[in-house]
């Protein structure tokens, strides 16, 4: 909970120093996706994790698991990334008001990056190892 906080912590830093310091922005806006693939990264292994410390999974079920997770987050934000940002630009362009602009383009990013989302969790659960149940 303590590495929770303390990640939270700092993208809400680098949000910040991005506002008051908008030519370091690119550098911190690369810091803040790397340390939000990061967490996911870990909240994805930790997970797996639980499941073959009970030996519920095998070695090689865990390691085939965390690579799927590992390899359809990084679909799942390369993906989102560009169609979000494809669709944004299509939508957004004959907006006049650069504000309405701005939040329109974040809405209509944020609901390709869930739509995106939604499709590779459920393409990506069919392929792991399911967890046997404990007698």
């Amino acid at each position: 909970m303590k590495i929770f906080l303390f990640l939270l912590l700092l993208i809400l830093v680098l949000i910040l120093a991005a506002w008051l310091f908008p030519s370091a922005a690119p550098a911190l806006g690369l810091a803040l996706i790397l340390i939000s693939l990061g967490f996911a990264i870990f909240a994805a292994v930790r997970k797996h994790r639980t499941a073959y410390l009970l030996g519920r999974i095998t070695r090689s079920a865990y390691v085939h698991n965390n690579f799927l997770d590992v390899l359809g987050i990084l679909l799942a934000v390369t993906i989102a990334g560009l169609l979000g940002r494809y669709v944004a630009q299509a939508l957004t362009g004959p907006i006049g008001n650069d504000l309405v602009r701005l939040v329109a383009g974040i809405l209509i990013g944020l609901l390709v990056g869930i739509g995106v989302g939604l499709l590779v969790n459920r393409a990506w659960n069919r392929l792991l190892v399911k967890a046997s149940p404990k007698n």
